[in-house]
């Protein structure tokens, strides 16, 4: 089946291949069981794939495109992507030489649904399909006019399109559309039944369901058969949306597998340019020993942190959490973590306080429009009291330790930020010498749960963090991770996790 495919499709593969090979693919080939039917270049030293996809013919794998030179996730998608085309176009043929092998018993009829299975093997939009559709149901069933109409189950546009003889407004032709999907089965409007639903100036009309998915989505309507309408028609009518209903179901299934190619590549981009936004190097500050780490639950997320250590400038840092996940969350950390770094950057004499004062005002009418918030903890360290000044806008868990005592929690004594549209933030001060420590997190290290449905809690990481506090701010930052990792083995990571360990030094 595949070699005839090639056979018969040489060029189509060939495009493929060209479009590969431009892209900086090395090889592209087409394998059937292991063994190469075609590859580009010709003449190339076959390599070791970095990528395949299967061709199938339903469940039965056939064949492979092979590729080697490219191995990102959008090389991927779009090879699956195009080795499902294919797999649809070797089904059709399948399904062509099924149909060949029943005119023995039904040559007419037979071979005018390979005509139309023919005609809509190439199409790939729903109206093209509902077109070739229509055109060969008239010429099948000697109509003189007619129409097709589809609604997608998600809400989108609807379609009609008819034929130049039709003569129905597109009122008429809905109305003859939900008047079949109330019935429910195919119905046959004649003028000698006195049937009120047959529209002025039609002697007699035949509606056929055709449904894709289980649910009727499309109808197809024939007018004005000089013959009437029997049994005979009624059978190849039901042929025709047979074909119809699985013709849509493909170009639904491919426009699926191309849209969700697309979105995981855009949110792998996103991901790429959320990541670029966090710092790609520990700031060195002497006094302390800092780390941080940033891991969403998505593959975008809310968290964030950030630090503006330059010359003749303080030390400042900030974490942060945006009520939320996914794509809305990182363009909303975005503009939190870009206000944020600009007050600490470019104000002459910043201080947490006055920092998030200004960013809380700048950010209060975007976030209050579309009804988030965000916690925000901003703190600066002064190297001449070793101390850590800071304020903190409802986020939690942070915690201290100082070293000849036990960990524990502090409180935020502010408001979010989008919560209330002035807040008179207050700095807040803890030693930073040698052993002293401060954790903050977001939430989603409190709130983790395991399978059992029970929460990680705060009282869990204070006894964490007093085992581990007399180890290195990486090491007790990789060790946490570790503990509600295993506490939640099994159960899906359900929020954002970011962390900031700052441990007091010796000079």
């Amino acid at each position: 089946m595949l070699v005839s495919l090639l056979s018969s499709q040489y060029t189509r593969f060939q495009t493929l291949a060209e479009a590969w090979l431009a892209q900086g693919a090395q090889t592209f080939g087409v394998y059937e069981q292991g063994r190469p039917l075609a590859y580009w270049p010709a003449g190339q030293r076959m390599l070791p794939p970095d990528l395949a996809a299967a061709i199938y013919r339903y469940d039965e794998v056939i064949g492979e495109l092979r590729l080697t030179g490219l191995r990102d996730e959008a090389a991927r998608q779009r090879l699956q992507a195009e080795a499902g085309l294919i797999s649809y176009i070797v089904q059709l043929e399948h399904e062509l030489q099924c149909m060949t092998a029943d005119l023995v018993t039904s040559q007419d009829q037979q071979l005018a649904l390979y005509r139309l299975t023919q005609a809509m093997r190439d199409l790939v939009t729903i109206r093209e399909t509902l077109q070739a559709v229509l055109n060969e149901a008239l010429r099948m069933l000697k109509g003189r006019a007619g129409f097709a109409t589809y609604v997608a189950a998600n809400g989108g546009e609807p379609i009609v399109v008819q034929s130049s003889a039709c003569g129905l407004n597109n009122e008429v032709i809905w109305r003859l559309y939900w008047q079949l999907q109330t019935e429910d089965r195919p119905l046959l409007l004649r003028e000698d039944d006195g049937d009120l639903r047959r529209p002025p100036g039609v002697n007699n009309l035949l509606l056929l369901p055709i449904r894709v998915r289980g649910m009727m989505m499309a109808s197809l309507g024939i007018i004005d058969r000089a013959e009437g309408f029997g049994t005979p028609e009624l059978k190849l009518g039901r042929a025709i949306t047979d074909q119809a209903s699985a013709q849509i179901e493909r170009i639904l299934l491919y426009q699926e597998m191309v849209e969700q190619a697309r979105l995981r590549s855009e949110m792998d981009l996103a991901r790429r340019v959320q990541t670029d936004l966090l710092p790609r190097t520990l700031p060195e500050v002497a006094g302390l020993d800092i780390y941080a780490y940033s891991r969403p639950a998505l593959q975008v997320g809310g968290d964030f942190f950030d630090f503006v250590n330059i010359p003749n400038h303080p030390f400042i840092f900030t974490i942060g959490d945006v009520s939320g996940k996914g794509v809305s969350a990182a363009l909303l950390m975005s503009m939190t973590r870009t206000a944020l770094h600009s007050k600490a950057q470019f104000m002459p004499s910043p201080t947490p306080a006055s920092v998030m004062r200004q960013s809380s005002e700048d950010l209060y009418n975007d976030f209050s429009r579309i009804g988030v918030f965000a916690t925000i903890f901003v703190g600066q360290y002064d190297p001449s009291n070793r101390e850590i000044m800071y304020t903190n806008a409802g986020h939690a868990p942070v915690i201290y330790r100082p070293h000849h005592g036990k960990a524990g929690l502090l409180l935020a004594d502010h408001t979010a930020v989008g919560v209330l549209p002035v807040n008179n933030f207050q700095n807040r001060y803890l030693a930073m010498r040698p052993g002293d420590m401060l954790i903050v997190a977001t939430d989603g290290f409190s709130d983790v749960r395991n399978t059992d449905d029970e929460l990680f809690g705060i009282d869990r990481l204070l006894a964490v963090i007093d085992e581990l506090a007399e180890q290195p701010a990486r090491v007790i930052a990789d060790g946490l991770f570790s503990v509600v990792d295993r506490f939640s083995a099994g159960h899906p990571q359900d929020d954002d996790q970011t962390i900031i360990v700052i441990k007091g030094v010796a000079l």
